[in-house]
């Protein structure tokens, strides 16, 4: 199975982008007011990536790539990453049309598309082919780069090299125990539930958004990715027993996101966490050092959707009504 494959190789991709100047090259590139463009997965992880550059206090905005032709006005003529698997998603290249960029900086895994053609700066994500529709290396590679280069405005980054290294050994060694097996137990609960919510705040709500989006696509399962805050403001009474609700937190986030599930205590529904534990939930996933924890989110999150879409009997590899033509030329980039 293309995808499970794909999840398992992402190790050895974040090695390889340890070894690369990838991150280097980015950070280099960028100049002033940063805007981000994306679709999909690749809007979840420019949505990272600014959150990242924010906190280093460079202004930045991540903007969807279908939104751009009406919501352009403020961030025309900026220093422009635009984030594409192909680099041949349309929604995108349409977008830039408008943006008009003072500076194009492409991070892509496709160095031959037109995106990198068009380019000012090349970043060649260098996660190899990808058959599963549901893209995963891809988006961990992404994100391993982005956050890689966001560190580098630090005097002292955390993230770097060394934190990557060790960051795909945990997982690798986590991939091949007995742990998984708490994540395809998890995943196989999914499928019997009629709606999951995953809860984020921080660097956690872009990987909840990502998470949800995958299990859509491969489980065909109802899923909202949603910051952990705002979903106590209404949301939560959707909530009961037919619900599971995931938290995605680090010790910064764990706060925001223990509150919402302490609040479900008596409605029944199914919870658990993945990144840091709270009280007696299950936490899924492996236990990864704060610089690239977010990796370990992302590996666990299409796990969860990979077994999900097993135990309802789906091959995740090909969702119903989506090709990688369809997602890279119409849909724009998952």
């Amino acid at each position: 199975m293309s995808f499970e494959r794909e999840i398992r190789e992402q190790p050895d991709v974040w090695d390889r982008v340890a070894r690369s100047d990838t991150a280097q090259r980015l950070s280099a590139a960028l100049r002033g007011e940063v805007v981000i463009v994306g679709s999909g997965s690749s809007l979840f992880v420019g949505e990272l990536f600014a959150l990242a550059l924010r906190r280093r206090a460079v202004v930045a905005h991540a903007l969807a790539a279908t939104e751009a032709r009406l919501d352009h006005g403020a961030y025309a003529g900026r220093t422009t990453v635009a984030i594409s698997q192909s680099g041949r998603s349309s929604d995108l290249l349409e977008a830039l049309g408008v943006l008009k960029p003072a500076s194009l900086v492409a991070v892509t895994n496709q160095a031959r598309s037109p995106l990198a053609e068009t380019a000012n700066v090349l970043i060649d994500v260098g996660a190899g082919s990808e058959q599963a529709v549901p893209a995963s290396k891809s988006v961990s590679a992404s994100a391993a780069i982005v956050l890689w280069a966001a560190a580098l405005r630090d005097e002292r980054p955390a993230r770097g090299e060394t934190s990557l290294y060790r960051a795909a050994q945990s997982v690798r060694t986590w991939l091949d125990g007995d742990d998984v097996s708490t994540v395809e137990q998890a995943g196989a609960k999914l499928a019997t539930g009629h709606s999951t919510v995953f809860l984020g705040s921080d660097y956690g709500l872009p990987i909840a958004r990502e998470a949800a989006l995958k299990l859509k696509e491969a489980a065909y399962l109802h899923a909202e990715g949603m910051s952990a805050g705002e979903f106590r403001h209404g949301s939560i009474a959707m909530v009961d027993a037919a619900t599971t609700v995931i938290g995605i937190a680090d010790a910064d986030a764990l706060k925001a996101v223990a509150r919402p599930l302490q609040d479900l205590d008596a409605t029944g529904a199914r919870r658990y966490t993945i990144g840091m534990s709270w009280g007696r939930l299950p936490r899924l996933g492996p236990d990864l050092d704060l610089p690239f924890n977010t990796l370990g989110w992302l590996v666990t999150a299409q796990l969860l959707a990979l077994y999900a879409s097993r135990a309802r009997g789906i091959d995740a590899d090909a969702p119903r009504g989506l090709t990688k033509a369809l997602v890279d030329e119409r849909a724009g980039e998952r």
